[in-house]
């Protein structure tokens, strides 16, 4: 059962879940979770893998399924389950507009603050800054953003302009936050930023690490007929060129002392003498 509402002709509505933590199979020692508290994403991003995951009838980016028990059910997950990092999210964005109203992320960083889970959040927004208070009050936290190759309205209707993401991560390193950066998707002929320029001004801000990838839409195929009807242009002549430019691209960021390693995200628990990764 659920409740919807419409807004600007956004279709808004209220579920519940029966599930919310997820394993992530990644072959480490220590477990690691998704959580997704939204089920689509008003950001509306025409280059997004998710449509290709959850398989909605309705229109990317006009829909979000506002999961308003969860709260409840992570409190309860989390009591059986083994410590390990929770990243938010995977398949929409935690401080997308909704969130500013329902508070499911900040309702759920204050549980898993209580259990004492390591938290790594992605997101686009610089509504995340609203969440400083507790934020500082986890022992291992990370915070990233997310910047693409094209930042601009036609690629990402709803999301925070560049400069206020730039601005999101100063106030979050000037906090003790430690930052890092998804720069992705890069796509090689949509360039529409100034890669060194746009290095410096990460480097000002105080960012940590950046983890740079290129758009893949392998085994997305809604995503890529999204990306197409919406873009004009053609995956494949759009990523024309994909592997020498990450070459230069992972060149040029690891030139201006980004870390591009997993090394930011490692974590260890404090109880134990385990190494997160599997050593080769």
């Amino acid at each position: 059962m659920y409740t919807a509402e419409h807004v600007n002709g956004l279709s808004i509505r209220e579920v519940r879940c029966a599930t919310l933590l997820h394993r992530m199979n990644y072959g480490w020692r220590y477990p690691e979770y998704t959580l997704n508290l939204y089920r689509g994403c008003l950001h509306g991003c025409i280059y997004c893998y998710a449509p290709s995951l959850i398989h909605d009838e309705r229109p990317w980016g006009q829909y979000v399924d506002v999961k308003i028990n969860a709260p409840e059910v992570l409190e309860h997950e989390l009591r059986k389950a083994a410590r390990g990092v929770v990243f938010l999210s995977s398949a929409s964005d935690p401080y997308q507009t909704v969130e500013a109203k329902y508070r499911l992320t900040r309702s759920c960083l204050e549980v898993l603050l209580e259990h004492d889970f390591p938290v790594n959040i992605l997101t686009r927004s610089h509504l995340v800054l609203r969440d400083l208070d507790i934020l500082k009050k986890f022992g291992w936290i990370r915070v990233g953003m997310s910047i693409t190759s094209v930042p601009n309205r036609m690629f990402e209707p709803r999301v925070p302009p560049l400069e206020r993401r730039l601005e999101t991560l100063r106030r979050l390193s000037e906090e003790g936050i430690t930052t890092w950066v998804s720069l992705a998707p890069i796509i090689p002929n949509l360039f529409m930023v100034d890669l060194e320029g746009l290095l410096k001004k990460l480097k000002e801000a105080g960012v940590s690490a950046i983890h740079a990838g290129v758009l893949r839409f392998e085994g997305y195929e809604d995503s890529r007929k999204m990306f197409e009807e919406k873009s004009g242009a053609s995956y494949y002549g759009a990523i024309l060129g994909s592997d020498s430019l990450i070459h230069k691209v992972n060149d040029l960021i690891a030139r201006y002392g980004f870390d591009t390693s997993p090394k930011i995200f490692e974590w260890k628990d404090k109880n134990t003498v385990l190494e997160k990764y599997i050593t080769p």
